[in-house]
């Protein structure tokens, strides 16, 4: 670099910059840097905020819309996720009775979770309406007349209409109409609001959904085999399972899903040996290449979605990015230097990010500014990147710095961070968690009189005041440094119960059988002793990492079971009772299936997840068919198989292992990764990486960088 390169930004770019000024008449360079700075600074948060902002009438009040929907965020969340447990508390619209009493749990052996009235339920729509009324009203403010060109803004707006309407007419319409509460419209409204109200869940539903036409054919093909197989099966064999041709298409298609294998072909097999070879090249044709064939094309079918979602996200970034460059450069010569410097000071001072001066100086010397202090489209992006890079560095190294400091402050860490003091810590752990297990066991054999459990209360109360005086020392060592580590507040919390306990129990001596308990829970402290184990912890912090960007497609799975389960209380509700004549003699009953039932939300959800799990869903499908009265009845289950287990768990499977075992092979060859310290005070100082956020969340984990490291773009 030159001479001039080293002086300060502003110095040499200044006079340049007036007279690019003076060119424009009635120019705002205050405005475009403060729209330049926001649109850079939601960018860099991952927030990409709409480019009708710019063009809006009324820019300052679009903006702050904007922001407020951001804000609301948190808001939206809460009502999504009351309307979607809503459904486990309200009373299933086949047993509300005139006198508006719910049915007899134990005679329809339901989930005997509290219900709650009608006034209640009504309360709580209504509580979670209000904010996503809010968050379209100021969606449709901020975009303006675009709002209406995309499909999920009439998704919304239905939404929100019919769930007034429905409240309106609870609270002042006759009960006959369509919306009153006894009706299953509300739930499937319920199921349906964080699909078109989350972007996330949304964009699951959207690339789910795309991923179908890529293996229909092999599905087909897997439904063809099927059905000439039980042909075969038909002509071949006979029993109680292939009576005739629909019972051999059932038999097969469940023995497809391995849940009733092998009894599904024991008799045959008995009758001749010869059977077996009938089987084993179904079972290896359909089972061990079409059906693993099908979930090799959903996986990489929706690897190609992920690839394409976030290759779309980069370009709305890009755009936005490009949107504060064409702000910024009102000559169309390039954008200066000092007006960058601007932009970023702007950023900085709402970001509280100190001397952006000095880090914009070691940016420029690392990108090698232009000398004529014009800076270019694609060295402006690099420029942004590497600021936020700049920030981070600094951030970490003073975060950093400032705990080493903290910490050779406090001598008294000398003594905590023995050998001795570590080891003799644990073994006064380990050995209360053995005495208040043996004190459990005792009483649970009812050796409640006997001196030997005297002893066991009165080292109990030892250790209790042990803990107390650990909890001091570290008090006096760490002192601040304590506060900071939730295995310290874990602690400290039950030694106070601990503590309080023993005083109660001075009072009153039953109180005393509770001491064991809560060192039992105290005791569970040593499941951070699995820090130690570097892989382990490396693992766990992974998942922690990951848990924000799996979580949508997690919910869309939950919500497809959700679905199912409204739509099994509506169809099956109320039919699986105690002393129902069609049940008895079915494996359903003989093998005490009763609880999994449609009776209401709850019991449907749980239901569901056994129908998930696959084992014996098919004595869960002729046990629920059997008191529906209709052989129609499997189809619902059939359909949930094909869609609920076949597909989309499939796709979370995937998804979900795909992304974990890339971020691991990651983790395990980035040397940033490393979460054990060498230094001798890395008990106090061990940070999970991944978790610094500088720049408020600038660098944070994001589904999209899930996406991108996925499929390895």
């Amino acid at each position: 670099m030159d001479q001039r390169a080293s002086q300060p930004l502003l110095e040499n770019g200044e006079n340049n910059e007036q007279a690019v000024l003076s060119i424009s008449e009635g120019f705002d360079y205050s405005e475009i840097v403060c729209k330049a700075a926001y649109l850079v600074d939601q960018a860099l948060l991952k927030r990409l905020m709409p480019l009708e902002i710019l063009q809006h009438s009324n820019y300052p009040r679009a903006k702050l819309c904007w922001s407020l929907y951001n804000r609301l965020f948190v808001v939206r969340c809460l009502a999504l996720g009351i309307l979607t447990l809503l459904p486990f508390f309200q009373v299933p619209h086949w047993c509300d009775g005139p006198k508006k009493k719910p049915c007899d749990p134990d005679k329809y052996l339901l989930s005997r979770i509290p219900y709650i009235g009608e006034s209640s339920v009504l309360v709580a729509e209504l509580v979670s309406v209000l904010p996503l009324i809010t968050s379209v009203i100021l969606q449709w403010y901020f975009k303006s007349r675009t709002f209406w060109c995309h499909g999920s803004a009439y998704s919304k707006v239905a939404l929100v209409v019919l769930l007034s309407i429905r409240i309106l007419f609870s609270i002042t319409g006759p009960k006959w109409l369509f919306f009153h509460q006894g009706n299953m419209i509300a739930m499937y409204l319920y199921v349906l609001a964080p699909i078109f109200f989350s972007s996330s869940v949304r964009g699951c539903f959207r690339m789910t959904v795309q991923v179908v036409h890529s293996f229909i054919d092999t599905a087909a093909l897997l439904g063809a085999f099927v059905l000439l197989s039980a042909w075969f099966a038909s002509l071949l064999f006979s029993g109680p399972n292939f009576e005739d041709y629909p019972t051999c298409v059932l038999s097969l298609f469940i023995m497809l899903t391995t849940a009733n294998n092998p009894e599904v072909w024991g008799g045959a097999y008995a009758k001749d040996r010869v059977a077996f070879f009938f089987f084993f090249a179904y079972m290896l044709v359909g089972f061990f290449f079409l059906t693993h064939l099908l979930f090799s094309l959903i996986n990489n079918s929706y690897k190609v979605q992920l690839a394409l979602e976030a290759h779309k996200h980069a370009g709305v970034c890009h755009k936005n990015l490009r949107a504060a460059y064409d702000v910024l450069d009102v000559t169309k010569d390039g954008v200066l230097v000092s007006t960058a410097t601007a932009l970023f000071r702007e950023i900085g001072s709402y970001r509280n990010i100190s001397d952006v001066e000095t880090k914009l100086e070691k940016v420029f010397e690392r990108l090698k500014r232009r000398a004529d202090y014009k800076i270019r489209f694609g060295r402006f992006q690099l420029l942004c990147k590497a600021f936020v890079k700049e920030v981070e560095e600094t951030a970490d190294s003073t975060d950093e710095e400032e705990e080493v400091r903290t910490v050779e402050k406090n001598c008294a860490t000398i003594l905590v961070e023995s050998r001795f003091y570590k080891g003799f810590s644990w073994g006064v752990t380990l050995a209360s968690l053995m005495l208040a297990i043996l004190d459990r066991w005792m009483r649970g054999r009812k050796w409640k009189e006997t001196p030997q459990l005297s002893l066991l209360v009165t080292l109990e109360y030892v250790f209790g005041w042990c803990f107390f005086v650990e909890l001091c020392i570290k008090l006096r060592a760490l002192r601040a440094q304590y506060l900071q580590c939730l295995t310290n507040w874990f602690d400290m919390l039950f030694c106070f119960s601990i503590l309080g306990v023993e005083a109660l129990a001075f009072r009153d001596p039953q109180a005393a059988e509770w001491i064991s308990f809560f060192i039992i829970l105290r005791s569970l402290r040593i499941v951070s002793l699995l820090s130690h184990f570097t892989r382990w912890q490396l693992m766990f912090s992974l998942l922690v990492r990951m848990v924000p960007a799996i979580a949508p497609i997690l919910a869309f799975q939950y919500l497809v079971c959700s679905m199912f389960a409204v739509i099994g209380v509506q169809l099956f509700g109320g039919q699986v009772c105690v002393g129902n004549s069609v049940l008895e003699g079915t494996d359903y009953a003989d093998l005490g299936l009763w609880v999994y039932n449609y009776n209401d939300y709850a019991t449907a959800m749980v239901s569901a997840f056994n129908l998930c799990i696959g084992n014996n869903w098919h004595v869960i499908m002729d046990g629920i068919t059997a008191a529906a009265g209709t052989s129609w009845a499997r189809a619902y289950f059939i359909t949930f198989w094909a869609i609920s287990v076949c597909f989309t768990l499939n796709v979370v499977t995937a998804f979900f292992v795909g992304a974990f075992t890339t971020q691991l092979e990651k983790a395990e060859n980035d040397q940033s990764m490393q979460l054990i310290e060498t230094s001798k005070y890395s008990i106090l100082t061990k940070k999970i990486f991944g978790f610094s956020l500088s720049l408020s969340r600038s660098n944070h984990f994001s589904k999209y960088t899930l996406y991108k490291e996925t499929v390895k773009i």
